[in-house]
């Protein structure tokens, strides 16, 4: 078990409120009728052993999360306790927003890309 809700029914992501593409990215979701649960890395300081499971739903290694043009320095030489400060010291490095349910972990770096996350109920709409 995670630091993080295994729910279905809910949609979690981390984000940083100053780029405008993850905005984008919380404002699908949150139009969305699911429950959501939003960590801005902005203002809320996030764990190493967090990061290090977001890495893990995501199957990748921290140092894939990182905007190598937010840095000095080649990202692949890091090491995971450099990446963790790096994230954690400077919000903006986050690549895109971390999008996940129980089942499915995705960075996002175009808004749109968030759908998958959103069930859309066809059932609700009339047919003329």
């Amino acid at each position: 078990m995670g630091v993080f809700s295994d729910d279905n029914r809910q949609i979690t992501c981390v984000y940083n409120s100053k780029d405008n593409t993850d905005k984008q990215t919380l404002a699908y979701i949150t139009a969305s009728e699911k429950s959501v649960l939003s960590l801005d890395i902005s203002t809320e300081q996030i764990t190493g052993t967090q990061w290090a499971e977001l890495a893990d739903r995501l199957e990748t290694q921290l140092c894939n999360l990182i905007n190598e043009k937010e840095i000095s320095g080649d990202v692949s030489s890091f090491s995971d306790s450099d990446c963790i400060t790096i994230l954690r010291e400077n919000p903006s490095a986050l690549k895109g927003a971390i999008v996940f349910t129980k089942n499915k972990a995705k960075l996002i770096t175009n808004p749109s890309k968030v759908l998958e996350f959103i069930d859309a109920d066809t059932s609700k709409i009339s047919k003329p």
